[in-house]
């Protein structure tokens, strides 16, 4: 970046683009004027029309982000609202001296290159600053048509996830999460024991091998969804879309589940409408669940297992023994592709040799 010297001290040079900085209280705004290739007459003639024009509404990153996530982002899940929110404020700090009508692709690039070895990270970064930028024009804070993002920046490929939980690893996880560590300043021959959590991470971890559910999808379940002919889904995530539902019909050891799951609920007197609750009877929320299930996983020393990879167990077993169709069903997709992307690279191909 480099100041131009002489009248226009208060403008800057950036990514090839000249800019008017404005002292905005203890803040600097930057207000984009014209390129560099187009010359000085051109640059000229922007800053005389920006220095003349009249007081605009404070559409600075930080409050179009404050707005956004008033209007928009509190109609999202809980978790993504957390992880939205702390981009948001990374998004903020770095770019609070643009406006929302002022950040060009060039910014945005620069922004991202922070994650270019992070190609999850960049893609979600890239995303909510598109979509913040969808919104300002929606707002009138932004000329329409005119997204920095969008057909311009594209997203980085990512590697599929091929992560597939063994029967001996989940059965480590899960007496890991019933049983503690043995303290290192415990008398000798003192016993593990058991958790607070623990037999209800067990059920759930079951339930979600058994039924190939969603997290989510397990969290929010209630009674009221067991029936006669077995556990009705109803996905969060298709809702809006093909309102798509799944009926996992029963089998003896779904049945073995629902009966700890009622004994935990007696014992607990929970008996609200979840299915998944806390020791005080309350709804199991993500982040309880999640940390239980971390907490358990790093006491049987296994790495690099995600809650979630236990869908993607359900369904690459259910593909191997019933088919692609079957794993389609209960994973309540509307194309096998979808599915495929869960099963595909989880489990080596079987094939005998040649000769």
């Amino acid at each position: 970046m480099t100041s131009i010297k002489g009248p226009a001290k208060s403008t800057r040079i950036l990514n090839g683009r000249y800019y008017l900085v404005r002292a905005d209280g203890k803040k600097r705004v930057w207000i984009a004027l014209t390129k560099v290739s187009e010359g000085l007459p051109a640059f000229y003639g922007a800053l005389a029309e920006a220095t003349r024009a009249p007081t605009v509404a404070d559409d600075t990153l930080p409050k179009v982000i404050a707005a956004w996530e008033k209007e928009v982002m509190v109609l999202h899940a809980e978790k993504t609202q957390k992880d939205e929110r702390a981009r948001g404020r990374v998004i903020a700090e770095r770019l609070e001296e643009f406006r929302a009508r002022d950040l060009q692709s060039p910014d945005v690039t620069e922004f991202l290159s922070a994650y270019v070895t992070k190609p999850k990270t960049f893609n979600l970064y890239r995303a909510q600053i598109s979509e913040l930028m969808r919104f300002a024009m929606q707002k009138g804070w932004r000329e329409l048509g005119t997204n920095p993002v969008r057909d311009v920046i594209r997203t980085m490929s990512t590697p599929p996830r091929d992560r597939y939980p063994t029967d001996s690893e989940v059965r480590r996880i899960k007496v890991a999460g019933i049983y503690s560590t043995v303290r290192k300043d415990a008398k000798p021959g003192a016993k593990r024991q058991k958790t607070r959590s623990g037999l209800m991470l067990a059920a759930l971890i079951d339930m979600a091998y058994l039924t190939g559910q969603r997290i989510s999808d397990l969290l929010g379940l209630q009674w009221s969804a067991i029936g006669p002919n077995g556990i009705t889904f109803k996905p969060a995530k298709t809702s809006k879309s093909t309102g798509a539902s799944v009926l996992i019909e029963w089998t003896p050891k779904l049945r073995d589940v629902e009966r700890r799951l009622k004994d935990l609920r007696k014992a607990r007197r929970a008996f609200g409408g979840h299915v998944f609750t806390q020791q005080n009877g309350q709804p199991y929320s993500y982040w309880g669940a999640s940390s239980a299930w971390n907490r358990a996983r790093k006491r049987a020393g296994i790495s690099n297992c995600r809650f979630n990879d236990m869908r993607a167990k359900a369904l690459t077993d259910t593909e191997e023994s019933d088919g692609m169709q079957a794993a389609r069903r209960k994973g309540a997709h509307s194309t096998e592709q979808q599915t495929s992307d869960y099963v595909r690279h989880k489990k080596p191909q079987k094939s005998k040799a040649t000769r």
